[in-house]
């Protein structure tokens, strides 16, 4: 079991991922995969129903998670990338290794493309109710590609950075050397990228969607009407509950982040209570879904018991009913002879 005491990065490099928290790595990562995947096959198999814009954008959100739940197990427990061995020669492979596989390149793309798409979503909702009109006559589907593009160039991007973060030194790698202007030149990259930006992109869409739907409620113009339908404000609250738990999981590791980078320490449980808090954004969106949203939870369970009526017709070998008439009228027969 690792150590939980304030290691340097050295040390660090030496503890083993231990089983418990290979265990919990592990289950936090199928949740993730089972959980999207759900949510991939039922927007997939009733595409009719769920062909509006914000719900496409959705379907990509859990495309994203389920990939980076994927990549999330591969990295922290199959490879266990953080303990990989190079050879002392610094070889164009040592180089490869380090820069990209040991400091999570794809793995940070795919969270920070995860962060993005959120982003799209709130932007997506904020014009469909602050500015209906333009949003049903611009929100087409080349802007859907636009805005998925967006989204992975961003992230793309974003973790270019981590090509220059680590380097190999006698066999494994270990962190890039950066100078104290450097430190806060990355630091304040990261953070405003990571965090700062998509939670200010949150923060002031949805409170402008709220001022929007208040001064609306307020006006006597409309009478005792609903400002919005039932449906559009049940998808409303999903996607911002969405948000508030992005913030809740996010926030923890940006902290944490600054405090590594400029003191060198590592605290091994903690770091791993935070890289968990961390993953759970992959699969928390999945059971937003079957608790809030109304019209995906009546999906699954159409689906379901659809399935299962199924099921029950081909075990049971059940007859029609004219067949079933037909096989009456015969043992009358037999009967009275």
């Amino acid at each position: 079991m690792a150590s939980f005491r304030n290691n340097t990065n050295a040390d660090w490099l030496l503890d083993p991922l231990s089983p418990h928290l290979a265990a919990v790595y592990t289950l936090i990562a199928c949740l993730a995969v089972l959980g999207n995947g759900m949510v991939i096959t039922v927007i997939l198999l009733r595409r009719q129903v769920f062909c509006s814009f914000t719900n496409r954008l959705i379907l990509h959100q859990s495309i994203i998670d389920c990939l980076a739940g994927v990549m999330f197990f591969l990295h922290l427990v199959v490879i266990n990338a953080k303990h990989i061995s190079v050879s002392i020669e610094d070889t164009l492979k040592d180089q490869l290794v380090c820069r990209f596989l040991y400091s999570g390149f794809a793995l940070w793309w795919v969270n920070v493309t995860s962060t993005y798409n959120l982003v799209m979503i709130s932007l997506e909702r904020f014009m469909a109710t602050c500015h209906p009109v333009k949003h049903r006559n611009t929100w087409s589907a080349a802007k859907l590609k636009f805005a998925v593009g967006i989204a992975w160039a961003t992230g793309f991007i974003y973790s270019a950075h981590f090509v220059f973060i680590a380097e190999p030194h006698q066999g494994h790698c270990r962190p890039t050397e950066l100078v104290t202007s450097l430190k806060i030149f990355e630091a304040s990259a990261v953070i405003t990228i990571e965090y700062l930006v998509p939670m200010t992109i949150l923060i002031y869409t949805y409170s402008q969607i709220i001022i929007t739907l208040t001064k609306k409620s307020a006006n006597p113009m409309n009478g005792p009407r609903n400002v919005m339908n039932k449906a559009k404000k049940n998808v409303l609250v999903t996607t911002l509950l969405i948000g508030v738990l992005f913030t809740v999981f996010w926030t923890p590791s940006e902290i944490l982040y600054i405090c590594q980078l400029f003191s060198g320490d590592w605290d091994i449980l903690f770091y791993s209570l935070i890289t968990s808090l961390l993953a759970c954004n992959m699969l928390v969106n999945p059971i937003i879904y079957c608790f809030k949203y109304d019209h995906f939870r009546s999906e699954l369970r159409n689906l379901v018991i659809g399935r299962c009526r199924r099921n029950r017709v081909e075990d049971g070998d059940a007859i029609p009913a004219p067949a079933a008439a037909r096989r009456m009228n015969t043992n009358e027969a037999v009967i009275s002879l």
